[in-house]
């Protein structure tokens, strides 16, 4: 089945039971039928490898975060602290927690959680680990879904998110790729953990589009309600799927539409055809990147290159005079990304290209969440003001060029943004071991071990009874 998917119910490419008129299927249809039809046994060894790296990710960020502020809003919002009841109320679990919550409270908390430390992974302008996983996860948990129907959801969902931002490229700036697209994936996976129909999937989808929202303001305040859009976008698709097991209906336009997503989000409809471009045939989860370091993806690859150009040349602070980056224009107008102080929060300045390079080219442990809670070390702040964020030239393309001035000589550093930061297996066991240090080595060990072997598990209970303490 891997070489374009059938729909059981037409036998035709791609399509879906009630498809909308002479046009063929919709988009809605076309994917509601790839994430009906597709099983854990089509997924190729690769992608399943790379959706337990993502799961094992994700776990691990979210750990780290389990005491930051974010998820503790998140937890009185949903009632998580308010009883000594609350580990009852409800089948899925909160990670690092012991209670147990519906499957939308879940989702919504968790998500807070992975995105908690600003370390997790990123595909198409989103972070897709911190909105499908928890979804995923909690929906799982509700239905005593396998190991393996786990990772098919966490493909799929990827798979999603990817392809509500394709179809809509236009969406940024003025949106947030994780709120918007986030939600939708959101929707795929909580709906294929939960079973439904092709029908019920189209409804599921197009819930999920018209719930979909967010945008970028707090980024340059350092505020809370980025983070908590994340979680948002999560509790967002579980919402869309119960809502459609329940018997809500969604158009079958919902995204190609005169007035569906793609025109609302992307201001044109123009890209629909990459929304479902070789559906089937490639897994999208394939480009993930995952963060090194817990900035923000934007700022991962001048941080890199600062770091590398510091260690070649052994460079003093007091030689450096003038900063100069360059980088993409989508980077260049991210939001938060050229943030200047004041630093009035932790994630202003780690959001910010300026003073995530001037901490790497000082020396200073940018690879610990901590750190950014030194947002007036007055060293950084000087140096910040002598970086320039240059316009992108006209070959810039994905590339990033780093250039440090000082003592009559130039400096200089290249590379394709996040190049450095594709997954291994290798590496994300290194960074769980990392962020969940502070926990007992025997638990974490046993956590690690059901991921990697997770399509053996017959329930997913199984692995969630590891993430919460005794």
């Amino acid at each position: 089945m891997q070489a374009g998917i059938l729909s059981k119910s037409t036998g035709q490419p791609g399509a879906a039971a009630g498809t909308a008129g002479a046009g063929g299927p919709t988009v809605a249809e076309q994917w509601a039928a790839f994430i009906h039809d597709t099983d854990f046994r089509d997924l190729p060894a690769d992608v399943v490898a790379r959706a337990k790296s993502r799961l094992l990710d994700a776990l691990a960020t979210a750990l780290a975060a389990r005491a930051l502020p974010v998820p503790g809003v998140a937890r009185r919002f949903v009632g998580a602290e308010s009883s000594a009841a609350a580990a009852d109320r409800g089948p899925a679990t909160l990670i690092g927690y012991p209670e147990r919550l519906s499957t939308v409270d879940a989702a919504f908390v968790n998500a807070t959680l992975v995105n908690g430390c600003t370390h997790d992974d990123f595909l198409a302008k989103s972070h897709p680990g911190a909105v499908v996983i928890p979804a995923a996860l909690a929906a799982g948990e509700a239905h005593d879904a396998s190991g393996a129907a786990l990772l098919a959801a966490v493909v799929l969902g990827y798979d999603i998110v990817a392809r509500a931002y394709l179809g809509a490229p236009g969406m940024l700036p003025a949106f947030r790729g994780t709120g918007v697209a986030g939600a939708i994936g959101a929707a795929a996976a909580a709906a294929k953990t939960m079973g439904l129909a092709p029908r019920q999937l189209v409804n599921a989808l197009g819930c999920a589009a018209m719930f979909a929202s967010g945008f970028g303001e707090g980024f340059r305040s350092g505020t809370m309600d980025v983070k908590l859009n994340v979680g948002w976008a999560s509790r967002t698709g579980v919402s869309a799927a119960e809502l459609a097991a329940a018997g809500a209906t969604a158009s079958p336009l919902a995204f190609e539409g005169e007035s569906g997503y793609f025109r609302a989000f992307g201001r044109s409809a123009d890209h629909a055809a990459e929304a479902t471009r070789d559906l089937g045939k490639r897994f999208l989860i394939e480009d993930v990147v995952y963060k090194e370091r817990p900035v923000c993806i934007f700022v991962q690859t001048p941080v890199h290159l600062a770091l590398e150009l510091k260690a070649r040349h052994d460079l003093a602070p007091d030689r450096i005079e003038r900063v100069t980056i360059r980088a993409p224009w989508l980077t260049l107008t991210n939001p938060g990304y050229t943030n200047v102080a004041p630093y009035q929060t932790p994630l202003k300045a780690r959001i910010s290209a300026r003073f995530t390079v001037a901490a790497a080219l000082l020396g200073r442990p940018v690879d610990e969440y901590a750190y950014y809670e030194n947002i007036e070390d007055a060293e950084v702040l000087a140096l910040a003001e002598r970086i320039d964020l240059l316009d992108p030239a006209g070959d810039q393309d994905g590339r990033v060029d780093l250039e440090v001035h000082g003592g009559g000589q130039t400096y200089r550093a290249s590379g394709l943004e996040m190049d450095s930061l594709t997954p291994t297996t290798g590496k994300i066991a290194a960074k769980f071991d990392r962020l969940t240090a502070h926990l007992p080595a025997r638990r974490a060990e046993a956590a690690r071990r059901m991921v990697m072997s997770l399509e053996e598990v017959p329930r997913i209970g199984a692995l969630t009874a590891l993430l919460r303490p005794d």
